[in-house]
């Protein structure tokens, strides 16, 4: 089966997005420790949004079913693993550990985000008929 110039972009987009978390990753682990929190944070923010961007190009050039397929296993993945991580942090670590305040703050965020785009979502493709 030979590979069509479609996927061969969607390929080199997919490297792109995992070259620039690789970076992200490295630079949001490692160059924070010689920064202040405030700096740091700024960076790793900074860094997060270029990985996002870096991204794009490859979402773009999925297909719907490609797309539904990412985004019900990002849902109930995600979900189930945040959650997951969550009763584990507190099983083995204790309620007032900061693993379990980690935890708990990444699986609040992560929530909050998929409320935030399921409202925009809503939002944008609500009926105007009533």
């Amino acid at each position: 089966m030979a590979i069509t110039a479609r996927q061969w972009k969607i390929g080199i987009a997919a490297i792109g997005a995992i070259s620039a978390a690789t970076i992200g990753g490295f630079l949001i682990g490692v160059i924070p420790r010689y920064l202040t929190p405030t700096w740091g944070g700024v960076l790793a923010t900074t860094v997060l949004i270029g990985v996002f961007l870096a991204s794009l190009p490859r979402w773009h050039r999925l297909d719907h079913m490609q797309r539904d397929s990412r985004l019900v296993s990002w849902y109930w993945g995600g979900g189930f693993g945040g959650g997951l991580g969550l009763v584990l942090a507190l099983m083995f670590a204790g309620f007032r550990s900061p693993l379990f305040a980690g935890a708990a703050l990444i699986w609040l965020l992560q929530f909050t985000g998929y409320a935030l785009a399921r409202l925009r979502w809503w939002l944008a493709h609500r009926s105007e008929a009533g």
